[in-house]
């Protein structure tokens, strides 16, 4: 049994438990695995897998908080919040909203202790099934408000229509949601085109072994990259 933690960049267009398909096949049979923080298959970035004793860590490495990347394209709202859903609100008159407004709202809106109601294609249970399996069947879906913590919300880089935004926050925040909120705020619609999460705590995504190279060839690379137990840093 190997105990530990194992840092992955995951590629975009998987899943979260792609990945630890991936690694079955390399690592022992008997192994407990497991992830904490999913992300989304558009989503890109760090993913802290879970080995053996590594996997009673579950709850603590993911209240972690945590830094993304995100790009906003603003006039259009799509039913998943992302790119992989269809078109469902256009701004037909869509305007320019100038930098300096859209910081405004920002700090006055979406910074602090915030409520925010979980997308419906997510993962969140309701009555012991998945969220997003309800929307698929096409039932109503009434989910709660959740409070989150959002440290940091600034644009990086101002391209109307496409705003680059650096995100830190707590565990358990949709950041798709986010954007989704401030295009509504705005007057707008916004969705998120691109997601990447380079931060959890102290591990940063350039420490992390690439989901692409997940193979029997790098078997002994994998393994020298797994993080002992008394070497965490929650």
């Amino acid at each position: 049994m190997i105990d530990g933690i194992l840092l992955i960049n995951k590629e975009k267009g998987i899943t979260s438990y792609d990945v630890i398909r991936r690694l079955k096949k390399i690592l022992p049979k008997e192994e407990k695995i497991g992830h904490a923080g999913t992300l989304d298959p558009f989503a890109t970035g760090l993913l802290i897998i879970l080995l053996g004793k590594g996997t009673k860590l579950m709850e603590s490495i993911g209240k972690l908080k945590k830094k993304y990347i995100v790009t906003a394209e603003f006039g259009y709202a799509t039913d998943t919040q992302d790119p992989t859903g269809e078109k469902i609100l256009v701004d037909k008159n869509l305007s320019k909203i100038p930098k300096e407004k859209i910081e405004k709202k920002l700090e006055e809106k979406f910074l602090g202790e915030i409520n925010q109601i979980p997308p419906i294609y997510s993962a969140k249970k309701i009555q012991g099934k998945k969220s997003y399996e309800l929307a698929r069947e096409g039932k109503t879906i009434v989910l709660n408000p959740r409070k989150i913590f959002v440290k940091e919300f600034n644009i990086i880089n101002y391209d109307w229509p496409i705003i680059k935004f650096e995100i830190t926050c707590s565990s358990g925040t949709y950041i798709r949601t986010l954007i989704d909120d401030l295009g509504k705020n705005l007057g707008t619609f916004a969705t998120a085109i691109d997601l990447d999460r380079v931060n959890i705590g102290g591990y940063n995504v350039e420490e992390a072994f690439n989901s692409k190279d997940i193979t029997m060839k790098n078997k002994k690379l994998i393994l020298n990259s797994i993080i002992n137990l008394e070497k965490i840093q929650i």
